[in-house]
This record gives C-alpha cells, sequence and structure tokens, in this order.
C-alpha cells in the first residue's frame, strides 16, 4: 500500500521498504496475467485495461472511469469479495492484478483467454451510469460522480506538477 502509506501515512519509501509490507511478485502470475491480457487486447475484446499498481483497485477503478481520448467519463458498479479490511481492499497495490472492461456479451471469450494462460479472473461489477460505486462484500464504501473524483485528481496532478516543475 505504498501510495496510501506515503500519502494518508506520511510514510517514505525507505520506511515501508524497512517494514517488510512490500507485497511479493510472483513472476509466473504476472507472465499468466500479462499474456491473458495481450491476447484478449490482440482478439479485440477489450474496451479498456489499468493495471492496478500506484493507489490500489479504488485509484485503478476511478481512473478507468475518467473521460479520456475523446470519451466522455462513465461510471461503473463494482463489489469486492475477501477478508481484507476496506483499506487493505481498495488500496493495496498486490502486483499482478489489470482491471479489464469488456462486452457482456464477450465475458465467456475474455474468461477463456484467461484459463488458457493460468490466469484469475474476476468480474467484479458493470460499466454505465455516472457514478462509480464500489461495496466490498455487498456493502457499499465509496459512491461518487465521476466528474467530481476526475476533477479532483485532475487538481492533485495540476498541484503536483506545479510543485516539481517549481522544485518545492
Amino acid at each position: 500500500m505504498s501510495e496510501f502509506a506515503v500519502s494518508i501515512g506520511g510514510m517514505t519509501t525507505a520506511e515501508i521498504a524497512a517494514s517488510g509490507r512490500v507485497p511479493a511478485l510472483d513472476l509466473d502470475r504476472e507472465l499468466a496475467v500479462q499474456r491473458a491480457c495481450l491476447a484478449a487486447a490482440e482478439a479485440g475484446l477489450l474496451l479498456s485495461a489499468h493495471d492496478c499498481s500506484d493507489g490500489g483497485i479504488a485509484v485503478a477503478l476511478a481512473e478507468s472511469c475518467f473521460s479520456s481520448l475523446g470519451r466522455e467519463a462513465i461510471g461503473a458498479e463494482v463489489n469486492l469479495e475477501g477478508t481484507l479490511g476496506p483499506t487493505a481492499q481498495l488500496f493495496s497495490e498486490s502486483p499482478s492484478r489489470i482491471i479489464v472492461s469488456f462486452s457482456a456479451a464477450d465475458a465467456n471469450a475474455v474468461q477463456e483467454i484467461a484459463e488458457t494462460n493460468n490466469a484469475p479472473f474476476t468480474i467484479l461489477g458493470r460499466v454505465g451510469g455516472p457514478s462509480l460505486t464500489i461495496s466490498i462484500n455487498r456493502d457499499e464504501v465509496v459512491s461518487a460522480e465521476v466528474s467530481d473524483l476526475e476533477a479532483a485528481w485532475k487538481g492533485a496532478l495540476e498541484s503536483k506538477l506545479q510543485a516539481e516543475v517549481v522544485g518545492v
């Protein structure tokens, strides 16, 4: 959870590494996920793909909803399952996770590609509407208009870029 630990916890990268809480990379799993994603993209099945690195799944989902390349912003309803607490579920930067979107009609084909490549595959929800709603075990934990999330993201990015130009 490095972005979360830095932004919210005020930790440095050195402190995160020293704590020993850095997610381990399974190279076989990473290769399987990358191969599956590439095969689905080459088959023309993917509408979008976003890794869950910086900021975890919550940030990846939000960024996937933002307007891009002439496409209007679009919301999503997502349900995450698991036993981890909400912070870990939403912001864990565990490796080898890519959120992809595809037509509902192509779900079986995408799942078959994932299985053929020994990559995990879970349908998290569906795309549509103006809001991003994330639930954990059916309990809603995030609900916001995508336009509000995108405005906050752009504002933070602009501030960071200005700080870097000034040398802060």
